[in-house]
């Protein structure tokens, strides 16, 4: 009797190198490995944080082991003690005991440990095999995808930059972000589904509670006729629709009125990150539903400076005023960002300054002409700007002067893959236009808008603390230093959009994730540098190093307990903060390239 042939995984992966992998062989794994890297962080509380820095609960190849590593995380990250005995009472609290092999199995893990100190050592390994899989698995996406006849040459080779962009870009993931993954509820708008085709997406992903209310509604209703990311379209909304709505509904943040001002930068490539796509959709929709708004008049182009900011909403009272004059709401759509960013720069420059009193909502003025004063102004502002832009210009004295954490950063990134999409039908626009028309003109007539009971509770408990809560310090703090009054704008329009003057709970915990999903594309966007001593470490010795920089024979040095995978993760998490980059240094012989910091 013939030997039954056993199932080949991969069969359409074609080596690059060598014979074809022999019928049978299982992906890469090292199931030893991993049962160590558990049996450590059973044992030593300080082994959990230096897997944490390794490796992701994810890379395990045993589903079981994931399980049992997401547990231990939680348990210490909650300050409590780990050990075989609370992670039993962990799992089977859960339901999960009986799944990863029962009590006896955790003990296990702890007798096959050798030494709790190699823990490190283990993770590397684990991870290792978990990339090794994740090529086999990006081969096997990429030859499907040019099997499949309806995908042109050019959508084949953004699906293959996209796949090794996400490849070389992927790090150790925010801890958080790793234990809602298994656990966290649907997101309709950017899970796989039967019949829809989404590109990978290489960043963050938000919560589904942002897309709350009516806005949450156009966009679920836009979503199949655009590739924009839907996230994208929201900021657009809401900065829009908070320009539109005007000055007159605010909130009191202690002594500060707030207006309901949003402003963004929606982040990502320019061949994939569809930020345009996601404008001229919210555009389309708002345009029809108030023409008179979506004209030059209110949505001008060009931040040059300061002066010319004051001059289109400048107080005239002459024979021929400007309209801006009269009615001061702008929506500022800037494409090129990274342009309004340099002139920023400039010495000199009045409009940073100027920006932070538009924010505010105070009256505008010019130190340089008496007469250019602005009063009772409402500008919004949303900028393009690209990952590669947006780390260059975004050095720390932008964001010690206070202009920046001004605006909510958002990576965006195509969503869908619609070849043949013609947009929205103008029958879907015209109905979401009409009830446009009427939620902005009952919300321009709101005076003061206030918090339902839940709303306000949810506020001090929970959303303050965890937004005031500096503790991490750094660049990502500096940049979302305005987070919790931003959240109550941000709750405010929400609520203003669902026509009325109240702040649900709905509202405010939309309005959370909102800001923890800005704060996620900032650490995506610029790197979460705060919390990696050896990170800041490598940091401070190349600013130390000034103009000679740092050369990969002086890193292996500082770091000479370290492999080079390691070395060449914390190289990369130092480019990726602002004003870090790799040059080349003349010697006597062949030039040496260093990293250096150039400020």
């Amino acid at each position: 009797m013939a030997a039954e042939r056993a199932a080949r995984q991969y069969t359409n992966v074609l080596p690059i190198h060598g014979p074809p992998p022999p019928a049978g062989s299982a992906p890469p794994q090292d199931l030893d490995a991993e049962q160590c890297v558990l049996g450590g962080m059973l044992l030593s509380s300080a082994a959990i944080d230096e897997v944490a820095a390794t490796m992701d609960a994810s890379d395990h190849y045993r589903p079981a082991h994931e399980t049992i590593h997401r547990a231990i995380q939680q348990l210490h990250d909650g300050g409590q003690a780990v050990d075989p005995i609370t992670v039993t009472h962990h799992l089977d609290q859960r339901g999960n005991l009986g799944r990863v092999g029962g009590p006896g199995y955790l003990h296990g893990l702890v007798q096959a440990v050798p030494t709790a100190a190699n823990a490190e050592y283990y993770a590397e390994i684990v991870r290792d095999k978990a990339e090794r899989r994740r090529l086999i698995e990006a081969g096997t996406r990429l030859v499907q995808a040019a099997s499949a006849p309806d995908l042109d040459a050019s959508e084949m080779r953004a699906a293959v930059l996209a796949e090794v962009a996400a490849l070389t870009a992927r790090g150790p993931l925010d801890q958080d972000e790793a234990e809602d993954t298994p656990d966290g509820p649907p997101n309709p708008l950017y899970d796989a589904g039967p019949g829809v085709r989404r590109p990978h997406r290489p960043g963050p992903v938000p919560h589904p509670d942002v897309f709350c209310g009516w806005l949450g509604e156009t966009v679920r209703e836009l979503d199949p006729t655009t590739e924009a990311d839907p996230v994208a379209v929201l900021v657009n909304l809401l900065s829009a629709a908070g320009a539109v709505i005007g000055r007159r509904p605010h909130l009191m943040v202690g002594n500060d009125r707030h207006p309901a001002l949003i402003w963004a930068l929606t982040i990502g490539p320019t061949s994939s990150g569809r930020k345009g796509s996601a404008t001229s959709t919210a555009r389309r929709v708002l345009a029809e539903a108030l023409p008179e708004f979506f004209g030059p008049e209110h949505t001008p182009r060009g931040l040059n400076s300061g002066e010319g900011l004051i001059e289109y909403v400048k107080d005239d009272d002459g024979d021929t005023p400007n309209p801006a004059s009269f009615d001061k709401r702008l929506w500022v759509v800037e494409s090129e960002y990274a342009v309004t960013m340099s002139r920023g720069r400039r010495e000199g420059s009045s409009l940073p300054g100027v920006l932070r009193q538009a924010w505010d909502g105070d009256s505008l003025g010019s130190m340089v002409r008496d007469s250019l004063k602005a009063t009772d102004p409402h500008i919004a502002i949303l900028g393009h700007i690209t990952p590669e832009e947006f780390r260059a210009k975004m050095q720390d004295s932008d964001m010690a002067g206070g202009t920046y954490n001004r605006f909510l950063p958002v990576f965006c990134h195509r969503n869908l893959i619609l070849p043949g999409s013609r947009g929205a039908s103008s029958d879907l626009v015209s109905n979401l236009a009409a009830g446009w028309r009427t939620v902005l003109d009952d919300a321009s007539t709101v005076e003061h808008v206030e918090f339902s009971p839940d709303a306000w509770a949810l506020y001090c408990e929970q959303v303050y603390p965890a937004l005031s809560d500096d503790s991490a310090g750094g660049t990502i703090t500096q940049f979302t230093a305005r987070a919790a009054p931003y959240v109550q704008r941000v709750a405010m329009t929400y609520a203003l959009c669902d026509h009325t003057d109240t702040i649900s709970e709905a509202h405010m915990r939309a309005a959370w994730r909102l800001l923890d999903y800005a704060r996620a594309s900032a650490v995506h966007l610029l790197g979460n540098v705060t919390g990696d001593p050896k990170v800041n470490k490598l940091a401070d010795a190349v600013r130390t190093a000034g103009e000679d920089g740092l050369s990969a024979d002086q890193i292996r040095r500082m770091f000479k307990n370290t492999t080079r995978a390691e070395r060449d993760r914390l190289t990369a998490e130092v480019l990726n903060r602002p004003g870090y980059t790799r040059t080349r240094r003349p010697t006597k012989g062949r030039p040496v390239t260093v990293l250096s910091y150039v400020g």
